[in-house]
């Protein structure tokens, strides 16, 4: 018998859903404790909703849906479904889309958004045929850090380092500066602002950025690097740890504002990120890119190699907003 209810935030909904979530992506495994701090450290003004299919009181499948807090528009809702392996082409992820689809009418939606991988192509058919179209897509990368060698950047770290530039670890920087967490705070806005995005951002709450950034189980300090000139921040590159998967490491974000570009800034930040990853127990560190953001082509040059990629899908109903300018630099 198959049953849609509510998700119930407990422990056992949390597990089943990472449950489904890893058995779809094994090669990009989640842990329920990460996907509750995501939830908790969200920006809780704006809409968050999940529901579970259960078939003979099994969960099977699940969506989450609500709105973007980091774009937002009037109208935009997002809509993730996801179908146990075990279970598809049986119509419960057509089931459990029409329930929520059923549950917004009432907020007169004019945008939906959903995201798949480019290599799941149920997944892609299922969202083309509910007219969903391709609006952007994520190239995923891999860099094997045995095969990084630190040694073929050396001249650009050099000129860098002449040029009076800094690259500070944060467990030092936060030694020396007491309102660290602040200046990254705008430091961070102003490098999000050329992260490519179909609509215009928002700038994070301060206390949402610090649960978001600082206070996440994957935080890594040591491989936190930002870039001074002078005592002004004028870049980052960070990294997180992989809990589900401790042979990975992830790339959170790399930038340099606009007035330090082209001088070499952000290949010596990453520079000193991939030496620092080198020295863990992970093999591989994996980021992601928008493909034509300058930031990829930089990423190959250091050797990493192109995966499977994310799309961003789009079913408009009414009239959209605008999109953000393109990226010249980000991570």
């Amino acid at each position: 018998m198959q049953n849609i209810r509510p998700f119930d935030w407990s422990d056992e909904d949390y597990g089943a859903l990472i449950g489904i979530h890893n058995a779809i992506f094994p090669d990009e495994p989640d842990l329920p404790e990460l996907l509750k701090h995501r939830d908790n450290a969200r920006d809780q003004n704006y809409m968050l909703e999940r529901v579970v299919l259960e078939v003979d009181g099994k969960p099977v499948g699940s969506c989450s849906f609500g709105e973007s807090s980091w774009t937002p528009v009037p109208g935009k809702f997002w809509i993730y479904v996801q179908v146990h392996p075990d279970h598809q082409r049986r119509g419960y992820g057509k089931a459990i889309y029409d329930h929520v689809v059923g549950v917004l009418s009432d907020k007169k939606p004019t945008i939906f958004d959903s995201w798949t991988r480019e290599d799941k192509a149920d997944a892609v058919s299922f969202l083309t045929q509910r007219d969903y179209e391709q609006v952007m897509r994520g190239q995923n990368s891999r860099l094997t850090l045995a095969d990084f060698d630190p040694s073929k950047f050396a001249d650009i770290v050099e000129r860098v380092k002449e040029s009076g530039v800094r690259i500070v670890p944060l467990t030092e920087l936060k030694e020396s500066d007491h309102d660290w967490r602040k200046k990254l705070w705008e430091l961070d806005w102003v490098l999000s602002l050329d992260v490519p995005e179909i609509d215009e951002p928002k700038k994070r709450e301060f206390e949402v950025y610090c649960r978001q950034t600082f206070d996440k189980p994957t935080f890594f300090p040591e491989a936190f690097f930002v870039a001074l000139d002078g005592d002004d921040y004028v870049g980052v590159s960070m990294l997180e740890l992989n809990l589900a998967d401790p042979t990975k490491l992830q790339t959170d974000l790399t930038g340099v504002i606009r007035s330090h570009r082209r001088k070499g800034i952000a290949t010596a930040l990453k520079v000193h990120a991939l030496t620092k990853a080198r020295g863990t127990e992970a093999e591989y560190l994996e980021t992601d890119n928008e493909e034509k953001n300058p930031m990829y082509s930089l990423n190959v040059k250091l050797g990493f190699k192109p995966i499977a990629g994310w799309l961003h899908m789009r079913k408009t109903m009414g009239a959209a907003a605008g999109g953000a300018p393109p990226a010249e630099e980000a991570s």
